[in-house]
């Protein structure tokens, strides 16, 4: 079923795309840019949860600035924050490497990381744009083999959009 609702969305995509881009376009702050990729990714593809972590300004750790799903406390809160070192978990391999990371069953993956609940599979995928890494938006389920290929195009996506807008946010500190 969820296979189908990323296919769904795939297939939909310039359209369901072009309206993250419109909620996007009102995000003044990294952490605006973060809540609305995870609360995007998360109704649309219909997700247990969806986290966004953001580099930090040392470029050597990943922290938790926005969640879908039991780790959100309330509207734009997390319930606590977890920071990893780049290389750390799946979600610093998917930084350091620069590529989506997926595991079927986190029990035999060893660069899984329990955060505040022990899922089975775990998709991670950069947010980048060009060469500038600006984060991960992570996504774990209690199923074993939930993910697929077509949930890593979409979640791929989404995360590109919010790249090219914390480009943008930043692109003013650069001047």
């Amino acid at each position: 079923m969820s296979s189908r609702i990323a296919a769904t969305f795939l297939a939909n995509a310039p359209a369901r795309l072009d309206a993250l881009d419109a909620r996007l376009a009102r995000a003044a702050a990294p952490t605006d840019v973060a809540w609305t990729l995870c609360g995007f990714a998360g109704k649309e593809l219909d997700l247990v949860d969806a986290i966004a972590y953001l580099r930090d300004p040392c470029g050597a750790t990943l922290t938790q600035q926005a969640a879908w799903g039991p780790k959100r406390a309330a509207s734009r809160v997390l319930e606590s924050r977890l920071t990893l070192a780049v290389g750390q978990g799946i979600v610093g391999r998917c930084a350091r490497l620069r590529l989506p990371q997926r595991t079927g069953d986190a029990r035999f993956d060893p660069r899984y990381v329990p955060d505040d609940q022990a899922n089975l599979s775990e998709l991670a995928v950069p947010i980048q744009c060009g060469r500038a890494l600006y984060g991960v938006l992570d996504s774990e389920h209690p199923d074993a083999d939930f993910y697929t290929l077509a949930h890593e195009h979409a979640l791929q996506a989404i995360a590109e959009r919010g790249a090219r807008r914390l480009e943008a946010l930043a692109a003013p500190a650069r001047r």
